[in-house]
């Protein structure tokens, strides 16, 4: 594995590392929440007041827009480390992103991520290296 990305378990109770080299980054508060393709999203404590300040331009009339906003806070988790460095990963948040035992933590473009193993593996089993060109084309016309 590179240094990008780490592999964990989760013991008895659920509760898990982040490594170190992320914990630093993050800083001492962090937020656990749904993420895309099927993992969580681990933001600090500054990425997610931002996230948040998005979540209030929801047009309160607009019900995908509502639904969307509620699902994503619902299923937000503010991490506490216990005197071991360990964090509770809560089962609302452990069934969304299919996590059992095994997990690999990745440092994402955006933010820190948690996967379920097999999801993970299963996430790169249908790369389409056509499509991959031009969604990073799409990115540097963006920039």
């Amino acid at each position: 594995m590179s240094a990008k990305s780490y592999s964990h378990q989760l013991d008895a109770k659920n509760r898990m590392r982040i490594p170190v080299k992320f914990r630093e980054e993050l800083g001492g508060e962090y937020t656990i929440t749904i993420g895309a393709g099927g993992c969580l999203y681990v933001y600090s404590k500054e990425q997610m007041a931002e996230q948040k300040k998005l979540l209030e331009n929801v047009n309160r009339f607009d019900e995908a827009q509502l639904k969307a906003a509620r699902f994503i806070l619902y299923n937000t988790w503010d991490a506490e480390e216990d005197k071991q460095g360990r964090i509770l990963i809560p089962e609302n948040l452990r069934k969304l992103a299919k996590i059992e035992k095994d997990v690999v933590v990745y440092k994402g473009p955006t933010c820190i991520e948690i996967w379920s193993e097999e999801v993970w593996q299963n996430y790169f089993n249908d790369v389409n290296f056509n499509s991959l060109a031009s969604a990073y084309e799409s990115l540097k016309n963006n920039g």
